[in-house]
């Protein structure tokens, strides 16, 4: 099969967004052309430049696949914004907790940095999912941090929204890379694509801001597919299990009981450590904090107060030069932030991510 015709067939999860596409349509969302009824692929028709020597279909927008099952970008119809689409279980706990992060009362709060709930649809042909729908954001480091501002930003609201679950007796319980993540709509004015993130359109590049020239910027917590209320509270309660993306937690076991918010202590920390690794300029400020956030007994790690608390008392002492310093990196081989994609400069403050 040629490259051109692997591109012109869905791939298996792909298949779904296909299928429900005229009722996302009718409860007001409409998805890429790719996942439209009656797709033909845009390389294929009278007029597109396409070159079958070349075999250039990464020239077209439609060609870009979307690799994750449960997730797909869309437009709300209603307004022209984009969104993102999210399958979940019905009988998780999920959709409960993000509709109580999203109750009136815990949305006026400063410190909730959980992703805003903007819509639930229950299917009309499987009650085992449902499909939650909520802003388009992008993974808080990307693109790269240039200057401690940036980072302490970033590091304050993540430390301050894992503060307000824990107030409210939630358990993250995944606060990985994976799931931090910034709204890029000033940083990256001209948008990226959700598919192709390095890229504006899935063809051309994508020109990016220094965070520190349209500062504030937002981040966000999402997902809650292994989460949980617990109403003993961050001290007393106990859960056992082996999840999330950072394996290296300590504690984690499918036997042993173990403290959930502790666990969510550490895998902030070692996110907070990968970034200490690739950016060696926070070292001497924040490899401490990351460091005491990681240590392999839970009781010798900070609570959430804790540790925003002492994250603060370590930005009081940094100065105005310490803040706008440019920082410098370097590439680690390991920690769970991908380099994949890195970003190279052009000029000023405002850079390119190349295109594949």
């Amino acid at each position: 099969m040629s490259k051109d015709e692997i591109y012109r067939t869905h791939l298996p999860q792909e298949r779904y967004w296909v299928d429900h596409q005229p009722f996302l349509f009718s409860r007001g969302y409409m998805l890429r052309p790719r996942y439209r009824p009656g797709w033909v692929a845009s390389w294929t028709q009278a007029g597109a430049k396409f070159d079958p020597e070349l075999n250039n279909v990464h020239d077209f927008e439609d060609s870009v696949e979307n690799g994750r099952p449960n997730v797909l970008d869309a437009i709300r119809i209603s307004d022209g914004s984009k969104v993102v689409l999210k399958r979940v279980h019905t009988w998780t706990a999920e959709i409960g907790i993000a509709l109580y992060l999203n109750s009136p009362e815990l949305r006026q709060d400063s410190h909730n940095r959980t992703f805003r709930l903007l819509d639930v649809i229950p299917l009309s042909d499987d009650d085992d999912f449902a499909i939650l729908v909520m802003p388009f954001l992008r993974k808080f480091n990307r693109p790269k941090f240039c200057n401690l501002h940036e980072i302490t930003e970033a590091m304050r609201q993540f430390l301050q929204g894992l503060k307000f679950m824990h107030t409210y007796n939630i358990a993250h319980r995944d606060a990985c890379a994976g799931n931090m993540m910034m709204d890029a709509t000033r940083v990256i004015p001209g948008g990226h694509h959700f598919s192709a993130p390095w890229s504006k359109d899935g063809v051309a590049d994508l020109y990016w801001r220094a965070r520190s020239s349209v500062s504030p910027v937002n981040y966000y917590f999402i997902d809650f597919g292994l989460s949980d209320y617990c109403p003993a509270g961050p001290e007393n309660t106990r859960v056992v299990g082996v999840f999330g993306q950072d394996k290296t937690v300590p504690e984690l076991s499918k036997t042993i009981p173990y403290n959930p918010f502790k666990v969510d202590i550490y895998q902030l920390g070692n996110v907070f450590n990968a970034l200490v690794k690739k950016y060696p300029g926070m070292a001497p400020h924040f490899g401490p904090l990351a460091t005491s956030m990681t240590q392999r007994s839970p009781d010798e790690r900070p609570t959430s107060s804790q540790a925003l608390a002492h994250f603060e008392i370590i930005c009081s002492h940094l100065t105005a030069t310490d803040l706008a310093s440019r920082l410098e990196r370097h590439f680690p081989t390991t920690g769970f932030i991908s380099d994949s994609n890195a970003e190279e400069p052009i000029s000023g403050d405002v850079e390119m991510l190349k295109t594949r």
